[in-house]
Formats: C-alpha cells, structure tokens, sequence
C-alpha cells in the first residue's frame, strides 16, 4: 500500500491514537491473532498465556484506537478486526492491513499461529462431539425448539428448478427429500460422521443423492459447480461464517442462489450449552455485511416469529 494512501485516508486525530496503539508488541500479536477470526478475551488469554487483567488492557487500547471492535454474545465478548464498511475509520483498518501485508516477520508468529489452530481445533471437536452424540435424535429436537416447517416451506419457495443444490450442514437429511423437489441432484455436507451415517442410512443407495463429511470451511467441490446452495441453521456452529460464505461463493456459479435460514439475534445463554451454538443469533445488518464481502447481492432479508421465543432470519442471496 502508497504511504500516500495511507495516510491520505486518515481521519483526523487518529493516526497518533492507532499508531502508539501499535507500539507494543503484544498489542501487534492480537491483530495478528484476530486475523484468523473472532476470539474471546479468555482464548486471547490462552493463546497468549498472559493475565486476563493484561490482555483486557491491550484490548481496550486497541478497540479505542479503531483497529479492532467487540461484539457480546450472551456472557461472553468476543473480539475481532472490522470489515472496511463497519468502520468510518479507514486510517486503522488500513494501518492494520499494511501490518499484517507483513505477517511473516510479526513477533511470535509461529507459537501464535500454532496456539489459535488448537483453539479452533478445540471448537471444531467439541461442535463434532456434540452433533455426533445427537444426531439420532437430531430431527425432533428441531422440531420442539424450532419449527423447521416454518422455514422448510419458505426455502422451497425461494429455491430454483436446477441441477444441482448444495445443502450445507445437512444433519441427518431432514430437509433432502424437500430439495430432491426442486433439483435433480442434492449435495449434502457435514462435519459430523454421525450425522452423515444418519443420512446415509436414508439415502445413501439414492444416486440423486451425494453425502459428505467434512469441514464446511473447505468444500471438496469444484468451482462454479452448484446452482444453489441452502444453508438451514447451521451457520450458528460455524466459528467464522464470513470464511464459510467466501467458500460457497465458490462453488456457486454467477447468478447462483443461496438461502440462509438462522436465529435472529438472542440472549438464551442455555442455546450455547444444550446445542453447542458459537453464536446466539445474528443482527441481520451483520449478515449483509459478510455476503456483500464475499461477493453477494442481497435480494430479501425477514424475520418469522416462533411459536417459541426465538425469531428466525431468512435470507436470500445471488451470487454476482
């Protein structure tokens, strides 16, 4: 990036705030941490292994500086680095990005990278442990906290005639016969052996049906080779949506459609621990952000009340 850029874009009074913000070598090694996503003070703290009390400081400088926000999902506040349209601060999210341009030379590199890979590791095996303990059950659970008729009906709706429909976190294939309607083949993904054992046992002799374990971060799909993809309450597991969403842009083609059904954003702390959610619902301005980042055209964007506490988002997107 042009110095002259850099500091063209700066708003007054910030450049000396962001720029003794990044004096410290601890303060340059949480950048580098929340590159790879959002992180609680305590992760920050573990993969740091320093005081709580220390790491909250550094936080609190960096989030006054504009070089990093927070966002609270119910006891716990997670930090991370703001997409360029959430901030009118250009000059910190530039200065950030020229930092991490440089990341192979960052103090602690290695040791940080390795601890932050164990950290999502950790998530990904406890959201694996949990869904593999449920998925015989899996359907009736979603039909006593849920309701997925509401929205089943509304992706049916809103989906295509096509070839090809990818249907992302596919659990035990509820919702497969449904997309068999609207598509002659259906792709369906999970991290969770269990689960795709459960939807094997359904349609695993269907040839219009293909089934595959693995991490929704990276689809083994080749580019531009689905229509449309549904994403049915999954994306609260997921640790870094906006990673998952560049991954479906993708493998969708131009013009591809994506239907994303999830929690509106919520306070039910309990969500965390009887269904393993990494997020407790989502503001919808937060998803619009995302998709235009990776590459989306938001076409509509509603809540649908429950009959329980919960509201439910939908949205549909083109790939452009």
């Amino acid at each position: 990036m042009a110095a002259e850029t850099l500091f063209q874009s700066r708003p007054s009074g910030h450049l000396l705030v962001a720029s003794k913000a990044i004096s410290d070598e601890t303060r340059i090694r949480i950048l580098h941490i929340l590159s790879f996503g959002a992180f609680s003070v305590n992760e920050v703290v573990e993969i740091l292994g320093m005081g709580q009390s220390r790491i909250s400081r550094h936080l609190k400088i960096l989030t006054e500086a504009g070089l990093i926000s927070s966002r609270r999902e119910g006891s716990l506040v997670y930090s991370f680095l703001p997409e360029e349209d959430e901030s009118d601060l250009k000059f910190p999210l530039e200065l950030t990005k020229l930092l991490l341009s440089y990341k192979e030379d960052l103090p602690s590199r290695e040791r940080d990278q390795k601890m932050v890979h164990q950290i999502l590791e950790n998530r990904e095996r406890k959201s694996k442990s949990f869904f593999d303990g449920v998925a015989e059950s899996w359907e009736k659970l979603q039909e006593e906290t849920l309701h997925p008729k509401l929205y089943r009906s509304w992706i049916l709706q809103e989906l295509p005639l096509c070839e090809n429909i990818l249907d992302l976190g596919c659990g035990p294939g509820g919702l497969i016969p449904f997309l068999l309607n609207k598509s002659k083949h259906v792709i369906g993904v999970d991290n969770s052996s269990k689960m795709i054992e459960n939807a094997s046992s359904h349609y695993g002799k269907n040839p219009s049906v293909s089934l595959i374990q693995t991490p929704m971060e990276h689809l083994p799909l080749a580019t531009h080779s689905c229509d449309a993809v549904v994403a049915s309450m999954v994306m609260h597991h997921i640790s870094h949506p906006p990673t998952v969403l560049e991954e479906v842009a993708r493998v969708l083609k131009p013009g591809g459609v994506l239907c994303i059904v999830d929690l509106a954003k919520h306070n039910a702390e309990f969500m965390r621990d009887n269904f393993a959610d990494l997020w407790l619902g989502f503001e919808p301005e937060l998803f619009e952000s995302w998709l235009s980042n990776a590459g989306f055209r938001v076409g509509s964007m509603n809540e649908i009340q429950t009959e329980s506490s919960f509201k439910i988002l939908t949205i549909k997107a083109t790939k452009e």
